[in-house]
């Protein structure tokens, strides 16, 4: 058995609203037992621990990189599920000969997408691609006596009328902002209803296909196949549709079976965390 002796942080969002930050918060802390205090995602070269803590870098970098690393020296991040976006400059930023530095102090980088790990490694970085972590979350124990079919930020897409009739929409994006505990509380309210309702998922987005996935619930993911972000889920076995070609859509999925790979994921970043010591 693993023992866990080093302190860790987690993230806050300040500002934002998109839940799939939050999701891929919770797919980390439940797998650390001893998370003690939470920083902003975004300014983490600010915070200011009252200890040193260790933090994993699972997610999406960054609306500010300049105030997000190097983070405070009080801080080991452990780079696992780390993506850098193209928005906002962000390679620009993180290319920089003293970032490259910081990373390469710790290496290897796991990384959330081949995108991420192949230009990181072009920089001269030692990368692997570890996955997000949210495709760890436990298999649900049995399927819905009577599950629904749940719209998630997809209530654009043309469905089947037979679908649409019966279909519930819910969204990722919600209008408070700075209220952080109320935001992981309906992140994980969202995670429960996927768990305990769904028999079919529909959805654009990437944190509500990848929980699905290891929840073992039939999901249909429409976005742009040729995205960077989202392209590498076709590597697990997802079809990608694109919204404007729905005659080409299976509607009726079957799980995609995770489990090996889960259980490799898991035990790979537990090792990590274990080799602080």
């Amino acid at each position: 058995m693993l023992r866990f002796n080093t302190l860790f942080a987690g993230f806050e969002y300040h500002g934002l609203n998109n839940l799939g930050d939050n999701i891929q918060s919770i797919a980390v802390e439940r797998l650390l037992p001893n998370v003690v205090q939470r920083f902003d995602r975004d300014t983490l070269a600010y915070a200011n621990p009252e200890k040193p803590l260790s933090i994993v870098m699972n997610g999406w970098f960054s609306h500010r990189p300049s105030t997000c690393l190097p983070s405070s020296q009080y801080l080991h991040p452990i780079f696992w599920g780390f993506h850098i976006t193209n928005y906002n400059n962000c390679w620009d930023y993180f290319s920089k000969k003293e970032i490259i530095s910081y990373l390469k102090r710790y290496e290897p980088i796991g990384c959330r997408d081949p995108y991420t790990a192949e230009r990181l490694s072009a920089l001269g970085v030692n990368t692997f691609v570890s996955y997000c972590m949210t495709l760890t979350f436990p298999h649900r124990e049995k399927e819905p006596v009577n599950g629904k079919i749940l719209l998630v930020d997809a209530h654009h897409i043309p469905l089947p009328e037979e679908l649409r009739k019966d279909a519930i929409c819910y969204s990722h994006y919600i209008r408070i902002r700075n209220r952080e505990t109320l935001k992981r509380l309906y992140a994980g309210q969202l995670l429960q209803i996927y768990r305990k309702e769904a028999r079919l998922v529909i959805t654009t987005r990437l944190h509500c296909l990848l929980p699905c996935i290891a929840m073992g619930i039939p999901v249909i993911f429409f976005n742009n196949p040729n995205d960077y972000r989202v392209s590498w889920v076709k590597e697990l076995g997802v079809q990608i549709y694109s919204p404007q070609k729905t005659d080409q859509v299976n509607w009726e999925p079957v799980p995609i079976d995770f489990e090996k790979q889960k259980e490799h994921m898991i035990h790979k970043f537990l090792l990590q965390i274990e080799n602080l010591h």
